[in-house]
């Protein structure tokens, strides 16, 4: 019986196409659980735009938040993130001053999304369950504004069953002239930390507002 014999290359089976990743839809929430060093995959959307925050916090990071958990992004380059972006972020689990951060490796922008609502809160509940989401307090002002340049303005505010920080980074372009001792204002920021300090930031000067109804911006 003859011998076939192939002289042919043998056929090199083709390489099978990568496996998309999957990101839990809670997936900032379950990173918020982990210990720091952990490295981390999240998505969510962008509840501040990048180096809003730079004046305090050194790098154009941003917020972000998916349901009902938010974290922060200490990004070192400019990601070009805006409120309302969708994103996911790759990297590691770090404490910045108390605050919990991912530094991250990759940030990509995977297109726009309804920009998360914030959600209102009494002065009390500003801390740790608080941290990383978007949150409007209201108050009195019941100090003279800090000066706290070149970082910012910190504005103590107060009400029924507490107080709380807001922070104002120079990058938001609120004149502190327009905050009087006495009067109402409404917030609108991120819930942060620094060292022991619970704090509100807000995003913008029109994240600021006289009142309780945030009726009116200063320095408008």
């Amino acid at each position: 019986m003859g011998v076939a014999i192939f002289t042919g290359a043998p056929a090199v089976a083709e390489p099978l196409p990568p496996v998309p990743s999957v990101v839990a839809v809670n997936s900032i929430e379950l990173a918020r659980s982990l210990p720091i060093g952990a490295e981390v995959t999240v998505s969510g959307i962008a509840t501040t735009s990048s180096g809003d925050f730079e004046s305090s916090f050194y790098d154009k990071g941003f917020g972000l938040q998916s349901g009902n958990s938010g974290i922060y992004v200490s990004d070192p380059d400019n990601s070009v993130v805006t409120v309302g972006d969708q994103v996911e972020v790759s990297g590691v689990l770090a404490d910045q001053e108390g605050l919990l951060v991912i530094r991250p490796s990759a940030v990509t922008r995977l297109g726009s999304a309804p920009a998360v609502r914030p959600e209102r809160l009494p002065l009390s509940a500003i801390g740790e369950s608080s941290e990383g989401r978007l949150v409007t307090v209201s108050g009195i002002v019941s100090a003279p504004v800090v000066d706290d340049l070149p970082y910012g303005h910190k504005i103590l505010v107060s009400g029924a069953g507490g107080n709380t920080v807001i922070f104002v980074n120079t990058q938001a372009g609120l004149d502190p002239a327009s905050i009087l001792v006495g009067r109402p204002i409404t917030v609108t920021g991120f819930s942060g930390q620094y060292a022991d300090t619970y704090e509100v930031l807000p995003r913008s000067k029109d994240d600021v507002r006289q009142g309780f109804t945030g009726s009116l911006s200063f320095g408008s």
